[in-house]
């Protein structure tokens, strides 16, 4: 399919943060709606955010309508330019589901208790891949290659199995000596690793790094943002056991009840604060069913 750069779709939508508090050791926390403000416009908003005398609206509507809905973001992205961009694919428990508010529980109860870690900045997820970082020019062009296929390598699979939950483990000395690692482990089918190393090979000028899926991340610091904080090996046992106590129940572990989705986002704002959460903008979403 191609997909018109000519359409009359709307600039990017400016997030507005909404109310927040202050945890124990001074660190900025969100409210309770931790990640709610993470995500910028929605598909159902994208029509909705046309000026009303704006010239080609019911066109852009009319076109907009007949992509399958996880992709009818592509003409506002390929629209939205070609400026440097950093992207990232996630496999997700879905939001509502018992393993996805149980991680949340788990990032607002230890934050409250023992302050934020990097883990708090986003919201639960396995990373599919490393972070996608395009270069000004052809991102727009780019990134919609990449949901498309991801879109397509989705509804061909006639249904996956999803990710299992293996155990709450703790990790040494991660991502360097004196701090330590806090993850949910997985088991995930080869077939998201397939999936990913397809995009990869569909789409080489993107530089897609696979990943393994093997965990969610529930605490750690000092990968990606530094920082003085650290997670001590008496930290790490206490939200060892925190994690155990909110996430080790029937419905936690029951596949049934917690479907998984893949995500597609571009990182919208950075934070360099614990308790802010990064925030991103949904490219496209496939649930899988």
């Amino acid at each position: 399919m191609t997909v018109s750069t000519a359409l009359s779709l709307p600039a990017p939508v400016r997030l507005r943060p909404r109310g927040s508090r202050r945890g124990i050791k001074g660190q900025h926390l969100a409210s309770t709606t931790r990640t709610a403000d993470a995500f910028s416009v929605s598909v159902a908003q994208l029509g909705e955010a046309h000026e009303p005398e704006a010239e080609g609206t019911a066109q852009a509507q009319q076109a907009l309508a007949v992509l399958p809905e996880p992709l009818r973001m592509l003409p506002y992205w390929a629209r939205s330019g070609g400026g440097a961009r950093r992207c990232i694919v996630y496999l997700e428990p879905r939001r509502g589901s018992p393993l996805y508010n149980g991680i949340e529980e788990f990032f607002r109860q230890s934050a409250a208790q023992y302050g934020a870690t990097e883990a708090h900045q986003y919201h639960p997820h396995s990373s599919m891949c490393g972070f996608i970082d395009l270069d000004a020019g052809r991102a727009g062009s780019v990134v919609g290659r990449i949901a498309w296929h991801l879109h397509a390598l989705v509804a061909a699979s006639g249904g996956l199995e999803a990710p299992r939950v293996r155990a709450v483990a703790r990790a040494s000395d991660y991502p360097r000596a004196g701090t330590h690692k806090l993850e949910l482990q997985l088991d995930t089918p080869r077939a998201f690793r397939r999936m990913i190393a397809e995009v990869a090979r569909r789409v080489p000028e993107a530089g897609v790094r696979p990943k393994r899926m093997g965990h969610i991340s529930l605490a750690y610091c000092n990968k990606h943002v530094a920082t003085d904080a650290v997670v001590t090996a008496e930290q790490a046992a206490a939200l060892d056991a925190l994690a155990r106590a909110l996430l080790y129940t029937r419905d936690v572990f029951d596949a049934a009840k917690n479907p998984w989705d893949v995500a597609f986002y571009e990182l919208a704002f950075r934070s360099s604060a614990l308790g802010t959460p990064h925030r991103f903008t949904m490219v496209c979403f496939s649930p899988l069913l």
